[in-house]
């Protein structure tokens, strides 16, 4: 019903991130990338809250329709469980 995807690389400095790529699928009509979800944490630590507004962010990025599998709404609402599970996922390999 709904994809996340995360690559992430944190400078080994300071632990800041210094790129990042959020992947959605099946959420428009063609996979896409939440670039404001990525622009949100380029450049700084990672927290819980940047976790949380990167989900949010890409929710707006997203353009899920209803179908007979999910509404709209729940593809949204998936997209911001998906991406912080993805991204803490991500940061948890790396670090």
């Amino acid at each position: 019903m709904v994809s996340s995807a995360v690559l992430v690389s944190l400078d080994p400095r300071d632990g800041s991130c210094k790129d990042v790529r959020i992947g959605l699928g099946a959420v428009a009509p063609t996979p896409i990338r939440a670039k404001r979800g990525e622009q949100v944490l380029m450049g700084r630590k990672i927290g819980q809250s940047l976790i949380e507004e990167a989900g949010h962010l890409a929710s707006e990025e997203a353009k899920p329709t209803s179908d007979v599998h999910a509404s709209e709404e729940y593809k949204r609402k998936m997209v911001k469980v998906l991406v912080g599970r993805t991204l803490r996922k991500a940061l948890e390999r790396v670090g």
